[in-house]
């Protein structure tokens, strides 16, 4: 197992992967700190070490940028 800091694993590994409500999450609060569940969800999606309880970990610029492409409308 890869051991990860306060750096998320890329988001091409994870997004595809994330339940429904952690994504709806993550759109609508992009700026925030990620909560647990959603930062313990990635790293069991990625086999990495879990990160701290109280680790603050925001989404990149980049992050940010690549779900606003996998966003798809709905009616």
């Amino acid at each position: 197992m890869m051991h990860i800091a306060s750096e998320l694993p890329p988001i091409e590994l994870w997004w595809p992967h994330l339940d429904i409500p952690a994504k709806q999450w993550l759109v609508t609060h992009m700026e925030e700190s990620l909560p647990a569940r959603i930062l313990s969800e990635i790293c069991t999606i990625c086999n990495v070490d879990g990160l701290p309880a109280d680790a603050k970990v925001v989404l990149s610029a980049a992050d940010r940028g690549y779900i606003a492409t996998q966003v798809e409308p709905v009616d």
